[in-house]
């Protein structure tokens, strides 16, 4: 029971961490500035909804996806910590990471006159770093309580952005620049740290089946 209490706390804080709902709140202010509150909760909305449903495909289909393409889990695992390393460097900078959006993408998302699909919800909220982490957490878990630990971290990430996204204008207001750039930075630590056990796991179950395939001497 304690080892699946504390594979969903990793599962949650890694997926916060790396969906960063707070860093998203300045994006939503200048992509849904000439919106109506009914329309901005309308987009964000869909926003949430679309990086649920991408997490959930992803999560489920995950371990298919990695066997059709001949992928081990400890090749993604290391590859998605690196990817996790260069994501957590911009957020130690207080930067939103170009591996979730360009600056061509927010410069077109906020051209558009519905953005809460594309690029609020894809890929600002839900980029390849969510995309990865669930992929590397479903291939982790070692039985169905894990999965599902999986799953509800999920949906909790989901609604958590959800609801910092719905109150992005007084978010803003009372944290300020100054503790949104903290709370990044923190974020950003956090991503590198889960970043390290990934490749920590992978080289780990590598070295071991590199170990277990020796000849005995």
């Amino acid at each position: 029971m304690n080892e699946t209490l504390g594979f969903a706390v990793l599962a949650f804080t890694s997926l916060l961490a790396i969906v960063n709902p707070l860093g998203a709140v300045p994006i939503c202010i200048a992509m849904t500035s000439g919106y109506s509150p009914q329309h901005r909760t309308t987009a964000v909305r869909r926003a949430a909804l679309t990086g649920l449903v991408v997490m959930l495909v992803f999560a489920a289909a995950g371990t298919w996806i990695l066997r059709f393409f001949g992928i081990t889990p400890e090749a993604f695992r290391i590859a998605g910590g690196i990817l996790f390393f260069g994501i957590g460097a911009d957020m130690l900078q207080a930067k939103r990471s170009r591996v979730k959006m360009t600056e061509e993408e927010e410069a077109a998302g906020s051209a558009k006159e519905d953005v809460g699909i594309i690029p609020l919800g894809l890929p600002t909220l839900v980029g390849p770093g969510a995309i990865t982490t669930v992929i590397a957490l479903n291939g982790q878990a070692l039985h169905v309580q894990q999965k599902l630990a999986v799953y509800g971290a999920i949906v909790l990430v989901s609604a958590i952005s959800w609801l910092l996204l719905v109150a992005a204008p007084a978010v803003t207001r009372h944290i300020g620049t100054t503790g949104m750039n903290v709370m990044t930075r923190l974020m950003g630590l956090l991503v590198m740290v889960v970043g390290a056990q990934f490749v920590i796991d992978g080289l780990t179950i590598v070295a071991r089946s590199i170990v277990a395939g020796l000849p005995a001497s």
